[in-house]
């Protein structure tokens, strides 16, 4: 099978974005269109493009039928017409409302579902959502949002999900809760150290994030030096992780991850390190509720020791993720091998267009 991928900049909410897309490079697929696209969100700091190999060997394994679309955040990645300009100062039309908050980068990605329904496909398909660290929260706000966007939905795959924040160590959360509600002196410093970075040789850098960071990656580690000599950069990336360490819930969103529950399955996969986003005791608390009847059956979970939360940038740690991400969309048989009922198109939902066994009572969302 040949794959195609193609990397653009899209204008959504006002910002240039890297976006890419991976699809079959069959002779006949204008006539044989994708029945599922993955979505996929990244975590920090927003770059998609870290993923395109991750994603690429994921939709090879699960064959023809299936496509992958990817964005980055709005503000993050290379070059100041993505990242703004350096004085922080925008007089074209961008929002940094839409950058630098949760609720920006949320509707962010609400457009780009917009536009990628309106403009990319002749019959819209079924999605999978794929999201990394921070990523999944987006993700769960979205759904939970736009109730016709989860109707279309059939699985949502959680790569170490940033979805609480309540760190292992306590002393590891009073220092980052600080820094967050320190705005000003955080992005300074972080500002500052851009600056001096950006006047270093970047082979010495390049040494640094290869032998201290441990970024083994070579395109990985490019895209990592670009971005850490970039100081709009770096305060796009800090003010909205401050925000997200001061917005994101330190319980479980359980209502939320009820509403999604109705619809579609989730699939978590937790790892060692120990991480701080997304830590075990998050694995064993879902259980938990999920035994006691707070949460759906359908949010299943999985724990590997040997990963760490960013091990995209680490090449011997991607193979079993796209171990996981394959074995959940295999678990659950594509659309075309449900049972159809006949005169409905995709845009019908889930109760409508397939007959399930198990008919749970369908809920819109009022937010």
């Amino acid at each position: 099978m040949c794959w195609r991928v193609r990397q653009s900049v899209q204008t959504i909410c006002g910002w240039p974005t890297d976006t890419f897309a991976i699809d079959y490079d069959g002779s006949d697929v204008d006539s044989d269109p994708p029945h599922t696209v993955l979505l996929f969100i990244p975590g920090n700091p927003g770059c998609c493009s870290w993923y395109q190999k991750l994603l690429l060997e994921a939709v090879k394994r699960l064959g023809r039928g299936y496509a992958v679309r990817a964005t980055s955040y709005a503000s993050h990645g290379v070059g100041a017409n993505i990242v703004g300009s350096e004085s922080g100062l925008d007089n074209d039309g961008r929002s940094n409302a839409i950058a630098w908050t949760i609720d920006g980068q949320v509707e962010h990605k609400i457009q780009w579902i917009d536009e990628l329904l309106a403009t990319d496909f002749n019959e819209i398909p079924r999605f999978i959502f794929l999201c990394h660290s921070i990523g999944a929260h987006l993700v769960q706000r979205l759904c939970v949002i736009r109730d016709d966007i989860l109707e279309r939905t059939d699985l949502l795959v959680h790569l170490m999900p940033f979805i609480r924040f309540d760190p292992c160590q306590a002393h590891k959360k009073t220092i980052l809760s600080t820094v967050a509600h320190s705005p000003n002196a955080a992005v300074h410093f972080l500002w500052t150290a851009s600056r001096l970075a950006s006047k270093m040789p970047k082979s010495m850098l390049d040494k640094c994030l290869k032998y201290f960071a441990g970024v083994d990656d070579n395109e990985g580690r490019k895209l990592a030096l670009e971005l850490v000599i970039s100081p709009r950069m770096a305060k796009n990336f800090l003010t909205l992780g401050m925000e997200e360490i001061r917005e994101v819930p330190e319980r479980h969103d359980d209502e939320s991850l009820r509403i999604i529950g109705r619809h579609c399955d989730t699939a978590m996969l937790f790892c060692g390190g120990p991480d701080h986003w997304a830590p075990h005791f998050h694995l064993e608390e879902l259980e938990a509720l999920r035994k006691e009847g707070k949460l759906p059956n359908n949010i299943y979970t999985e724990y590997k020791g040997d990963l760490v939360h960013d091990f995209v940038v680490h090449v011997k740690m991607v193979e079993p993720v796209v171990d996981f991400i394959c074995r959940q969309i295999k678990s659950r048989p594509p659309p075309q091998q449900q049972q159809l009922v006949s005169g409905q198109d995709y845009g019908a939902s889930p109760s409508e267009k397939y007959q399930l066994i198990d008919h749970r009572p369908k809920i819109r969302s009022k937010l």
